[in-house]
């Protein structure tokens, strides 16, 4: 993990952290590979997320990913 970020989220209390991926989508094959990694984090890990964002720019060129994690 990059230190400031170490730092950052080390801080004691309840915090909400977002992360935010942007990945190039080609073709909709790369666009299914994003959206099934997304659904397996939902199927094995809800309890970790308050929020997760899954959007295709209307191209289809990209695909953006957000995630909320709350963290105490």
């Amino acid at each position: 993990m990059n230190p400031i970020l170490k730092e950052l989220t080390g801080i004691e209390g309840k915090k909400h952290i977002v992360t935010s991926i942007e990945y190039d989508t080609p073709t909709e094959k790369s666009q299914d590979v994003v959206f099934d990694s997304v659904r397996d984090i939902l199927s094995n890990g809800l309890d970790h997320f308050s929020k997760i964002t899954f959007d295709v720019e209307p191209d289809g060129s990209k695909v953006k990913v957000e995630v909320t994690e709350n963290k105490m």
